[in-house]
């Protein structure tokens, strides 16, 4: 079995327990300072401890790197990129877009292995390995080559905007969960993401499982100049992000 086919059940839980908290006082709070100079919330505290455990328990052969505690060197050669939570704020007032997302990877995305984002309010997720496509659930995604007319574009604002992002669309949402908004993109329900701007840049951990999943349905994960986004392990490291579907290769090649 797939490594990260092991983190389905660890999503199950942490649905339950998550949803367990009524009220939003027992959702609320920060435990600390994470390694990516963030504030550590109570529920990503609660995910990142149970991601751990089951790389423990299990004793996965991987390192892990997380936005609470950094990079955690368990001596091995292939590491674990997660969000414990992606979408916090969605999770802290009960808004169902908030998810666990998981990644193999060496040492930057040109390395991805395998994909995990699950929906923690719903239990639906989307898997891929590399090379073998990707998938909602048990269903395989496919290429798409249609566009759909909706897309989230977090901002416009900064140098070298492409022109692209700027018509064609007619439907605009903003999830505030980056890993389920790529994931969206690889199931065709939204043509691209697009976090344009300094004050909308990403981490490692934001996106590195939405990678794998929208490149093994043939799209495109790119940075604001339109070339193929690669990041490596420092979870300080912010960077501009567009992510889009295959129906929007000939854009991409007639901009390159």
């Amino acid at each position: 079995m797939p490594f990260l086919k092991n983190f389905i059940e660890t999503g199950n839980e942490l649905f339950e327990k998550i949803n367990s908290l009524v009220f939003k006082e027992e959702r609320t709070g920060y435990t600390g300072m994470g390694a990516d100079g963030t504030l550590t919330s109570r529920l990503d505290k609660l995910c990142e401890d149970a991601i751990i455990k089951r790389v423990q328990d299990l004793d996965l052969p991987f390192n892990i790197v997380s936005e609470e505690v950094g990079i955690m060197d368990r001596k091995y050669e292939k590491n674990l990129v997660i969000d414990p939570l992606d979408g916090t704020y969605n999770a802290e007032n009960q808004i169902p877009a908030y998810s666990m997302s998981v990644a193999i990877m060496g040492d930057n995305f040109d390395s991805l292995e395998e994909a995990l984002v699950f929906n923690l309010a719903t239990k639906n997720y989307f898997y891929a390995e590399k090379g073998k496509g990707a998938y909602r659930n048990q269903t395989k995604l496919r290429k798409t080559t249609q566009r759909t007319g909706a897309s989230v574009i977090y901002s416009l604002r900064g140098e070298n905007v492409p022109d692209f992002l700027k018509r064609g669309i007619n439907r605009r949402r903003i999830l505030g969960c980056a890993s389920l908004e790529m994931g969206f993109v690889s199931n065709n329900s939204i043509d691209y993401v697009a976090y344009i701007g300094k004050e909308k840049e990403l981490r490692n951990v934001d996106i590195a499982a939405g990678v794998l999943l929208v490149r093994e349905t043939g799209g495109f994960v790119l940075d604001q100049n339109l070339k193929p986004l690669n990041m490596g392990l420092d979870v300080r490291e912010r960077r501009n992000m567009i992510a889009l579907s295959a129906a929007y290769e000939d854009v991409i090649k007639g901009a390159v």
